[in-house]
């Protein structure tokens, strides 16, 4: 694509740059980040339980333990 007036018959090319686009794309992703920030930088308190690495144990509420006629214990 030529640029020109076409006044002369040279058919060279100009070899800028159109800034245009990349100023439009920089725009908008300027806008985004304006829009976004404030949404990830917002937080909610909660109120976590702290967890511990001690092993729980668990204690029966009952245990059994049977004799047999010929005198064996059993739990």
């Amino acid at each position: 694509m030529a640029f020109g007036s076409g006044l002369d018959s040279s058919d060279d090319m100009v070899s800028e740059i159109n800034m245009t686009p990349l100023v439009d794309v920089m725009l908008v992703l300027l806008i985004i980040f304006i829009i976004t920030v404030p949404v990830l930088t917002h937080s909610v308190k909660l109120d976590l339980p702290r967890a511990d690495n001690t092993p729980n144990l668990v204690k029966p509420e009952s245990v059994n333990i049977s004799v047999t006629a010929d005198g064996a214990l059993h739990w």
